[in-house]
């Protein structure tokens, strides 16, 4: 795993402000049969991201709304350890006495 791809994840989401702080407005446009915005290239390198990558979209308990870096990579080696860990739950549970 390259430093980029390891950098990229959902901690980028709760990362420390971007100094000075970053203000960006962008018009909504028609995509396809989708509306979307497109990014400026120092909102994309302020995330880390490039095309390909995925972000989702979350709201915060003020009503805010974030941009998260997901990092596939991450989710599918977690969720193939919870399945390890599952089916050797007894051998797991030997170990730790």
């Amino acid at each position: 795993m390259t430093d980029s791809k390891r950098d990229k994840g959902m901690k980028e989401a709760g990362a420390a402000p971007l100094t000075p702080p970053m203000s960006a407005s962008m018009k909504i446009r028609k995509i396809g049969n989708s509306l979307g915005v497109i990014l400026p290239k120092d909102v994309l390198a302020s995330l880390r991201v490039e095309e390909g990558d995925t972000v989702e979209v979350v709201q915060t308990s003020d009503g805010r709304i974030e941009l998260a870096v997901v990092d596939r990579e991450a989710d599918d080696l977690m969720a193939l350890a919870e399945d390890i860990m599952a089916e050797n739950r007894a051998v797991l549970r030997a170990l730790a006495k």
